[in-house]
C-alpha cells in the first residue's frame, strides 16, 4: 500500500446521512411548528368568539330608533363624549331622568327605566363595540376631524328598536379600507400604540 491509499483509508468514509441531521430540515420543521401554532390558536379564538360569546344584555332594552329618527335626538345626548374624547360615553342615569324622571308613554321598558332611575340604581351599559387593547381610536379624531357619520363603524344602530345582543369586534381590515379610501395613513404607529 502507498502513501496515497493509507491517506485515503485513514479517512472514514462517509455514511448516509440521517434524514434530521440535514442542516435545512430543522429549519422548515420550526417554521412548520410555528404556522401551526399561530393558526391553531387563530382558529381557537375566533371559535371561542362565535361559539362560547355570551349574549350580552343592556339594563333596559333601548330603542335607538324612536330616540334618533322620531325624536331627533343627536348623538351627543346621551353619548357626550364622543365629539370631544376618544371615547363615546354611555348615559348615566341623570341623563336619562332629564326626559324619563316620569313615564313618557306606555312601553314596559319605559316604566322599568323610570323606576330604576326613581330607585337610584346604576344604569350598567355594556359597550357593543370593542378593539383589542393595543388599538388606539379617537372618536373626536374621526367625528371631528375626519367628519365620519356614526355609521360608518356602528352600521344601522340609529334605526334599531332594541340593542344588539353580541358585542361587535371592530375589524383591522374595515379600519385599513377606511383609511385607504380618504387617503389617510395606514403606518402602524397610527392606531397601535
Amino acid at each position: 500500500m502507498n502513501a496515497r491509499d493509507e491517506q485515503k483509508s485513514a479517512v472514514p468514509e462517509a455514511g448516509p446521512t440521517h434524514k434530521w441531521h440535514h442542516p435545512g430540515r430543522w429549519g422548515a420543521v420550526i417554521i412548520g411548528f410555528l404556522a401551526f401554532t399561530v393558526i391553531s390558536a387563530t382558529a381557537a379564538v375566533t371559535l371561542q368568539d362565535r361559539i362560547f360569546r355570551r349574549p350580552v344584555e343592556q339594563p333596559i332594552k333601548f330603542n335607538h330608533k324612536l330616540h334618533v329618527e322620531d325624536n331627533q335626538l343627536g348623538c351627543s345626548t346621551c353619548h357626550e363624549y364622543y365629539e370631544k374624547e376618544t371615547f363615546s360615553g354611555l348615559p348615566d342615569p341623570d341623563v336619562c331622568a332629564f326626559c324619563h324622571s316620569e313615564k313618557q308613554g306606555d312601553s314596559e321598558e319605559e316604566a322599568r327605566l323610570v323606576k330604576m332611575i326613581a330607585d337610584g340604581e346604576a344604569l350598567e351599559w355594556k359597550s357593543l363595540f370593542r378593539q383589542p387593547p393595543h388599538v388606539f381610536y379617537s372618536h373626536r379624531r374621526h367625528v371631528l376631524v375626519a367628519k365620519l357619520e356614526c355609521k360608518t363603524c356602528h352600521g344601522d344602530i340609529a334605526s334599531t328598536t332594541a340593542p344588539p345582543t353580541r358585542v361587535t369586534k371592530l375589524r383591522m381590515q374595515d379600519c385599513i379600507d377606511c383609511h385607504h379610501q380618504k387617503n389617510v395613513s395606514t403606518d402602524c404607529t397610527t392606531c397601535h400604540r
